[in-house]
């Protein structure tokens, strides 16, 4: 992590409990202002989501903010985390907000059951900043506002000025640092600490976006859908801005944050925080104007997760990708490719393998039942799974072997093919590696480099020529025979991942069934983490162990359904550190 990264990461907590903590108190002083406003006139109960700015990166809302925050500080996840160095320059203000909350009940029901929005927007290239939006209801406590309103003021001594911004009356407060700006729009308050955010604000209320976005609010919906009492707040992403937001981070936003911002529409979470677990539930849409690897899994049957019945139960991290056909599947992949920089390459590759091997465009649609184990198609073993998973190669973890796992119905066909393949391509490469038997099965050598470009070739980069066993149901793949025998005793003893405790635990939150389902166990993939950072990076990952691994098991699932989005998941369980 660059030393401008970590100012900007340090630069955007001091944003946000800014935000927090003057959020509350700016509304209570503007809410004079707001007395005058209902006082004097009718005022129309506008939709909070007409001021949302279009362009904003994201959207946090709460139903209840003060609740909300009660909740989640008393959560011992939030306990432990607000004790990290991380967050030292925040946790003063966290204090402050459950000072002012309890020494001030009487004040804060002015706020109580009044929706908030949080919104996050690019002010320039390189940096964001905050709009808070509260829907103060019309009328609502007025007459006990009026009450208090005068001590209140007299105690906090922050001088407040009138002026005009977009043909609006704002007011400007100074909390003695920064300068607090705040409309009145209709029924709505709006506060930032950039008045050009704030114009922005007033400027979308003449065009909504949001609240007339069909889009947004179907995945909106589907947060409310997954609510329960657990629920804190929702969390709404809109993709097309997430690069430009990456970019305040990284000095390149890589290419796979390209593809996701270009690929998705927006996703709206119900964010949920227990005593042993955190939870964000909703739906993520999918452009489907933009071929890729998303548009393609959204119009395939899920496909039941089988991996884990083979790794081993030391499984550190597994990427599973299902579908229910992969002819279908490939054939989609192909046609999401064409726009792609990569396809030529994808399709001199193809056809330089289909030419190796013998294979025929038209033979490969023939229908398997008729072409079984005597064909040449060599592709026709492949079932409903592509995996990629990861295992401790030493005893500390540091290292680590990666694993390709792909399903297959038909074990002896399997067998065929790729003995098939493997014999084709030897006859025009040096013999490097011989054949051998482990345990009673056969582990062969797969010694051509680009074969694994044909099956989403970035996700594996970490093969180049590996060996490979087939197992009942599936084909593993490594570089590492070391882990391949792992693969067959874990199979062979049936002490696999499937069966171990903690996955089973996790994954009693997810079903058996996905598109797409990533599981992660943070203790087991920590160790390996600081090889894959630079020295300054994996400096602060060894200092923060304690708040890494204190989430030990992650997973996060996505399924298609019925309106071009995935139905998402995910899950993080929280282990209290001894």
């Amino acid at each position: 992590m660059s030393k401008k990264s970590a100012s900007k990461k340090t630069s955007t907590r001091k944003k946000i409990w800014r935000g927090f903590k003057y959020l509350l108190l700016a509304g209570v002083l503007g809410a004079a202002a707001f007395v005058v406003y209902v006082l004097l006139q009718d005022t129309p109960d506008r939709d909070i989501y007409d001021f949302v700015p279009e362009k904003s990166v994201f959207v946090v809302e709460a139903d209840d903010p003060i609740e909300n925050w009660k909740s989640l500080s008393k959560t011992p996840m939030w306990k432990h985390l607000k004790k990290n160095e991380l967050f030292a320059d925040i946790e003063g203000d966290a204090n402050f907000l459950d000072t002012l909350i309890n020494d001030n009940e009487r004040l804060f029901d002015l706020m109580a059951g009044k929706k908030v929005l949080i919104c996050a927007q690019m002010t320039k290239a390189d940096d964001y900043d905050f709009t808070y939006l509260v829907d103060l209801e019309k009328g609502s406590k007025v007459t006990f506002f009026i009450d208090i309103f005068k001590p209140i003021m007299s105690g906090v001594g922050y001088p407040m000025k009138e002026s005009e911004l977009g043909g609006k009356k704002t007011y400007t407060i100074n909390d003695g640092y920064d300068d607090i700006y705040m409309a009145f729009l209709d029924n709505v308050l709006a506060i930032s600490y950039s008045q050009k955010l704030l114009l922005g604000v007033i400027e979308q209320e003449k065009k909504p976006f949001y609240s007339k976005n069909a889009n947004f609010q179907l995945v909106r919906d589907a947060s409310y859908d997954a609510a329960n009492r657990s629920s804190i707040g929702k969390v709404h992403l809109n993709f097309d801005q997430l690069d430009e937001y990456m970019s305040v981070f990284m000095d390149e936003v890589s290419g796979s944050i390209l593809d996701i911002s270009k690929s998705m529409r927006y996703a709206s979470f119900d964010l949920k925080v227990e005593d042993e677990y955190t939870e964000m539930e909703g739906l993520v849409s999918v452009d489907s104007a933009n071929p890729t690897l998303a548009t393609v899994l959204l119009q395939q049957d899920r496909g039941e997760i089988s991996a884990p019945r083979i790794l081993p139960t030391n499984t550190s991290f597994l990427l599973t990708i299902d579908f229910d056909d992969f002819n279908d599947f490939y054939g989609s992949i192909g046609e999401s490719m064409k726009e792609d920089a990569d396809y030529k390459d994808f399709e001199k590759t193809k056809n330089t393998i289909g030419k190796l091997l013998g294979v025929n465009a038209n033979d490969r649609k023939k229908d398997r039942a008729e072409r079984k184990g005597k064909d040449k198609d060599y592709f026709d073993w492949l079932g409903q799974e592509i995996a990629l998973a990861m295992v401790p190669k030493n005893e500390s973890g540091s290292e680590q072997s990666y694993l390709a796992i792909f399903h297959t119905p038909d074990y002896a066909n399997a067998v065929h093919d790729l003995s098939q393949i493997s014999k084709k391509i030897r006859r025009r490469t040096p013999v490097k590696f011989k054949d051998y038997e482990y345990r009673g099965k056969d582990i062969q050598w797969l010694a051509m480099k680009g074969f694994f470009k044909l099956f989403l070739g970035k996700l594996f980069k970490q093969f180049d020529k590996p060996k490979f066993v087939v197992l009942e149901e599936h084909v593993v793949f490594s570089n590492d025979t070391s882990a391949i025998h792992r693969v067959i005793d874990a199979s062979m003893a049936e002490e696999t991942l499937y069966g171990e405790t903690g996955y089973r635990r996790l994954t009693r939150e997810f079903s058996d069934e996905s598109n797409y389902f990533i599981y992660m166990n943070s203790e087991r993939l920590y160790p390996h983490l600081p090889s894959l950072l630079d020295a300054e990076s994996a400096g602060d990952l060894r200092k923060n162990r304690e708040y890494v691994v204190c989430f030990p098991q992650v997973g996060l699932q996505l399924t298609s359904d019925d309106d071009d989005a995935f139905e998402t998941k995910i899950y993080l369980e929280y282990e209290d550190p001894k």
